[in-house]
C-alpha cells in the first residue's frame, strides 16, 4: 500500500517500485527470477542484489529506491543523489524474523542459510554507503537504521487513503456481516499469519477472556493457529477479504488486536479511521500511531493482553477522538511531506 501511494502521487517515476511495476525491470536476471515458481524463487533471493546493481540510471537527475531489502544497492552516478526510502533494514538479515515453525527446515539448510546471511549482512552494510539520503517510516525504524548502518534519516510517516474515513451506509456494512455470518460483537485481527505476528497470543487470550475473535488473513502459520484454537467456536478464521470489505469489518468490530512487532503498522491506523480502538504490543511503530488511553491500550505479555480483554468496554473510548488520532496519518499528509522532502533535496543538490 505504501508503494502504491507513492506511485499514485506521480512524484516518482515507477522504476524501482518492487512488485508494483515489475514490467519496468530492465535486468535479464531480474526478469529470469520473476519467471521462476514462487516456491523456488523464494530461495534464490540471494541473487537479487546483482539484479538491482544492473539498473541503468543514465539521464536521471535524482534516484529514489523504496524497499525493505536490496533495492538500496542500486549504483548511481557521482552527480545522481540517491534517496533510500527504507521500510526497515532487511528483517531476514538483522531481525531473524521468519516463519520457521511452518517451514520445518532441516538443520543443514538453516546452517547454510545462516552462512549466506553472514555474507549478505556484510554486503548490506557496504551498500548502505551508496545512499546519500535516508528516510524512515517511523522513529522506531529511524533508530534501527542508525543502529544498523550508523547513518541519520528523516521520518516520513506513511498514510491511509481517504476512503477509510468516509461514512458508509449501514446496509453496506450489514451486507458484509451477513456474507461472512459474523457475530454481533467481536474482536478483529487483520494480518498475514506468520509466527512473529504472535496471533497465538490473541487466540489464547480471547479464549480465556471468553471473547469472540475473527481472524482475517492467510499465511503459513494457519495450521498451527487452528490447533491453538482447538475448534473453539469463539475463534473464526475468515481468510482473505477485499480491502473494501475490510473497511466494513473495521466498523463492525468492537476492537482491533495487533500482537506483533511492526515497523509502522498501517492496519491499526485503518481501524482507528473507523473509530475502532486498538490493543497492541508495547513495541515498535504502533507506539507512535496509537495514542494510549485515547485510541487504545498496550501490553507486553500474553497475560497482560488477557487482563485487558477481560476488562474491555468499548464505551470507554470516544469514537471521534480515535478518528482524530488516525487523521495524523493520512495519505494526503504523507504525499505532502514526501514532496517537500524531495524538493528540498533536489534544490540542495542543484546548488552544489
Amino acid at each position: 500500500k505504501f508503494w502504491i501511494s507513492v506511485a499514485r502521487s506521480g512524484l516518482i517515476f515507477p522504476y524501482l517500485t518492487q512488485g508494483v511495476f515489475p514490467q519496468q525491470a530492465s535486468s535479464f536476471l531480474q526478469k529470469w527470477l520473476e519467471r521462476l515458481p514462487k516456491s523456488l524463487a523464494r530461495h534464490l533471493k540471494v541473487f537479487t542484489p546483482w539484479a538491482y546493481e544492473s539498473f541503468n540510471f543514465d539521464g536521471f537527475d535524482l534516484v529514489i529506491s523504496i524497499s525493505a531489502g536490496p533495492a538500496k544497492g542500486i549504483i548511481t552516478g557521482i552527480d545522481q543523489p540517491h534517496i533510500a526510502m527504507t521500510m526497515t533494514p532487511p528483517r531476514s538479515l538483522w531481525d531473524k524474523e521468519s516463519n520457521f515453525r511452518a517451514l520445518k527446515l532441516s538443520k543443514m539448510y538453516l546452517a547454510i542459510s545462516e552462512t549466506i546471511n553472514v555474507f549478505m549482512r556484510i554486503w548490506d552494510t557496504n551498500i548502505a554507503k551508496r545512499v546519500d539520503y535516508w528516510t524512515a517510516n517511523s522513529k522506531y525504524i529511524q533508530k534501527k537504521i542508525k543502529r544498523t548502518y550508523g547513518v541519520d534519516s528523516t521520518v516520513i510517516y506513511p498514510g491511509i487513503e481517504e476512503r477509510y474515513f468516509e461514512t458508509r451506509k449501514q446496509s453496506q456494512i450489514n451486507e458484509v456481516k451477513e456474507k461472512y455470518s459474523l457475530p454481533d460483537d467481536f474482536i478483529l485481527i487483520v494480518s498475514r499469519l506468520y509466527d512473529y505476528k504472535k496471533i497465538d497470543w490473541a487466540i489464547r487470550a480471547c479464549i480465556r477472556a471468553s471473547k469472540k475473535l475473527v481472524i482475517v488473513g492467510e499465511g503459513p502459520d494457519r495450521k498451527y493457529l487452528e490447533k491453538v484454537a482447538d475448534k473453539n467456536p469463539n475463534i473464526i478464521f475468515q481468510g482473505y477479504v477485499s480491502d473494501d470489505e475490510a473497511i466494513s469489518l473495521f466498523r463492525l468490530a468492537s476492537l482491533l488486536l495487533f500482537c506483533g512487532l511492526e515497523d509502522f503498522g498501517i492496519v491499526p491506523v485503518e481501524a482507528m479511521a473507523a473509530g475502532t480502538p486498538v490493543f497492541a504490543l508495547r513495541e515498535g511503530g504502533l507506539l507512535e500511531t496509537v495514542k494510549e488511553y485515547i485510541a487504545g491500550e498496550f501490553f507486553k505479555t500474553e497475560q497482560e493482553l488477557c487482563n485487558l480483554l477481560k476488562d474491555f468496554d468499548k464505551r470507554r473510548y470516544n469514537r471521534e477522538a480515535i478518528i482524530k488520532q488516525a487523521r495524523n496519518f493520512t495519505e494526503a499528509k504523507f504525499l505532502n511531506n514526501l514532496e517537500k522532502y524531495i524538493t528540498q533535496i533536489y534544490e540542495k543538490e542543484t546548488k552544489k
